[in-house]
């Protein structure tokens, strides 16, 4: 495969949600799971998710690694988020209700 193909597929693969919170990850992979704790929230309640989670870290520190990356994920379309009072409010697009099984033929 051509290099550049696997940089695209690396950069706008599927976002991965962790089953469970683990310090050691990612920023990326602990912002994504407290917005999954969530189901869907803006940065600061995301943020303040996340510092539930953290509570050694500072709040600064958190908020901005959550802006970036969520911000980053929106802007590549592998979040989704609806405007509301001024804030976009984030989501998984997640199907809350199970498929029937069944198609319009």
């Amino acid at each position: 495969m051509d290099p550049v193909d696997e940089s695209f597929i690396e950069e706008f693969k599927p976002v991965h949600v962790p089953h469970k919170y683990e310090a050691a990850e990612s920023w990326q992979d602990k912002v994504i799971f407290s917005l999954a704790e969530l189901n869907n929230g803006t940065i600061a309640e995301v943020s303040e998710k996340l510092h539930e989670l953290e509570p050694d870290t500072e709040m600064a520190v958190i908020t901005q690694n959550t802006q970036k990356i969520l911000i980053g994920l929106y802007d590549k379309g592998l979040l989704k988020a609806v405007e509301e009072e001024g804030h976009l409010r984030y989501n998984l697009s997640k199907n809350l209700e199970p498929h029937t099984g069944k198609t319009d033929v």
